[in-house]
């Protein structure tokens, strides 16, 4: 059980820290397009799961993996949120740089292809 929580909290930080980065460089756009992955693979992840019959818990795999990526979609939007907040809090300062090529947004689009490709396997 500790594996889980320790996948669970792995994928938090992560995740947060492409919220906050990406609200701090304002690129709203690496953003959302993140978002719409997360939310995508969670869509298919649910749909692949549902879709499975017979055996003993058919579909677990894809279920769980659609509440990573949920779990996942709640930590980029938690991380812009509190990026937001500490950027209201303070006096302005110019945006900072954002990363060039967007290795955050791969990263995640992999993330969410593995989840996914590992939910169509079970």
């Amino acid at each position: 059980m500790e594996i889980v929580w320790l996948i669970v909290a792995a994928t938090l930080v992560v995740t947060l820290w492409f919220g906050a980065g990406r609200m701090a460089s304002r690129s709203f756009g690496v953003l959302a397009a993140g978002l719409a992955a997360l939310l995508a693979s969670a869509g298919l992840c649910y749909l692949i799961g549902d879709s499975k019959t017979g055996g003993y818990l058919a579909g677990i795999v894809g279920a769980l993996l659609c509440l990573l990526m949920l779990i996942a979609v709640g930590g980029v939007l938690a991380g812009a949120l509190l990026r937001w907040l500490y950027e209201r809090l303070r006096p302005p300062v110019p945006p900072r740089a954002a990363l060039r090529p967007a290795w955050d947004l791969m990263g995640l689009g992999a993330f969410a292809a593995l989840a996914v490709i590992l939910s169509a396997v079970e």
